[in-house]
């Protein structure tokens, strides 16, 4: 799990940076990672960027702070989360420093990044809309790494009070919301979820929104007070959102699983349950058959070879594409560093000495990163740069359809394996790899 935050800096960058990359929080500087810049001249790269800006608002860069869960994770695991985020939402055109805090009960990220990305020296705008994508790329990649994840919009409207009843198992409002999860669960339109709460023992009314409240209770309680995905407009949206689904092509978007009966404690209560979950079975198997005689297998020896061909296509994909970002970032890194040295000697007759000592240090930092890389500071053409990178990025954009096209056909194999095995073989509980 991991909790982010962002705030900007409008002063004291150095001190700042030179917070976040001490020795003593970071390992001796071990988990430091920094983008076009080094933590030593990051202020001065900064203000090099901002200078090519209009003068609007006063951000020097800002500061995001990752933290996680105590004793989840270990640093190196932390720092290459943090080193993915970074490079998710900043999309390798804002110079930063990140660094990973182990001085604590818990490890946390920090990075500071350029208040202007240094392609076209736009200011980057911090609002909830890019907050929320931030806190969406941070909990994708909790999950990938196998970290609990916080569901957002429903903690945060506890009182203290009713988050020491729901500890306990006791808070009203813990029903209710199970209550309307399970009515959404198990209903296709708004109409039937109403029903749904009503025979489960909770009655609704719309004011301007929607409200709850128990039958015989005497005060009805918003939606909105229960937490984002209990407010009318959500509500609707997902049931819209369901709508779409079903009025696409099942057997081209996915396939549904068995369900195993004996296992379900409602359909063992209710025989007319258990039924319609037969039914839905019966519907489920009929479609995997259907998609392995499209697929012309007819055998299970055939089906196996066939999702091992997939899944090594699906790897290697992935593998390419991850190869194509590093290279990516480290292109834009590179090209960055040529238009700093363009600019700094635009005039060819201003000697290196007569330079302000604030770009004679960008300069140096600069021409090192370029001969760390084997690249002559003058030896190389942005324009040169710009068109690999764009031939690039075309790459890229191909590899990642062919690699949703991979990943919808690999669900698809797998969840009619696992429907076969548990056909041919129902005393054994087989699951779908969910790698």
């Amino acid at each position: 799990m991991a909790i982010t935050k962002i705030h900007p800096i409008k002063s004291s960058l150095k001190k700042a940076i030179a917070y976040v990359v001490a020795g003593g929080k970071t390992d001796e500087g071990f988990l430091v990672t920094s983008f076009a810049c080094t933590p030593e001249t990051a202020d001065l790269e900064f203000s090099f960027t901002l200078s090519h800006c209009m003068p609007k608002g006063n951000n020097l860069a800002f500061h995001l702070i990752q933290s996680f869960k105590p004793d989840e994770i270990d640093p190196e695991t932390a720092h290459k989360i943090g080193i993915e985020l970074a490079n998710g939402f900043l999309k390798d055109e804002y110079e930063y420093v990140l660094s990973t805090h182990v001085d604590k009960d818990h490890i946390h990220n920090h990075l500071i990044f350029c208040a202007a990305n240094f392609l076209d020296h736009r200011k980057f705008v911090s609002n909830r809309r890019s907050y929320y994508q931030i806190r969406k790329i941070s909990d994708r990649l909790c999950q990938d790494f196998g970290l609990s994840v916080v569901i957002p919009g429903e903690e945060n409207r506890k009182t203290y009070k009713e988050y020491l009843a729901h500890q306990t198992g006791t808070s009203w409002k813990t029903d209710l919301r199970r209550a309307i999860r399970q009515a959404h669960n198990h209903s296709q339109t708004y109409e039937e979820f109403l029903l749904h709460l009503t025979v489960s023992g909770f009655e609704t009314k719309q004011n301007q929104g929607i409200l709850f409240r128990k039958i015989g209770q005497q005060r009805f309680v918003k939606g909105e007070t229960l937490g984002l995905p209990y407010t009318l407009e959500q509500i609707k949206k997902s049931f819209l959102q369901k709508q779409t689904l079903e009025n696409k092509s099942i057997t081209s978007e996915f396939l549904p699983s068995l369900i195993d009966i004996d296992a379900n404690l409602k359909a063992m209560r209710n025989k007319g349950y258990a039924q319609s979950l037969e039914i839905k079975n019966l519907k489920a198997m009929s479609k995997s058959l259907l998609f392995l005689e499209e697929q012309g297998i007819y055998t299970v020896g055939s089906l196996d070879n066939k999702l091992r061909e997939v899944k090594d296509e699906f790897e290697a994909t992935r593998k390419e594409i991850k190869k194509l970002e590093d290279k990516i970032s480290e292109l834009s890194e590179i090209a960055k560093h040529i238009r700093t040295i363009k600019e700094i000697t635009r005039n060819s007759e201003t000697h290196m000495a007569n330079l302000p000592q604030s770009e004679q240090t960008i300069l140096r930092s600069s021409i090192k990163a370029l001969k760390e890389e084997g690249i002559g500071p003058f030896s190389l053409d942005v324009q040169t740069v710009q068109k690999d990178l764009q031939n690039l990025d075309d790459k890229k954009r191909q590899l990642y359809i062919r690699y949703g096209e991979v990943k919808v056909f690999l669900r698809k194999i797998r969840t009619t394996r696992s429907n076969l095995s548990c056909l041919y073989l129902p005393s054994q509980n087989l699951e779908v790899d969910k790698q």
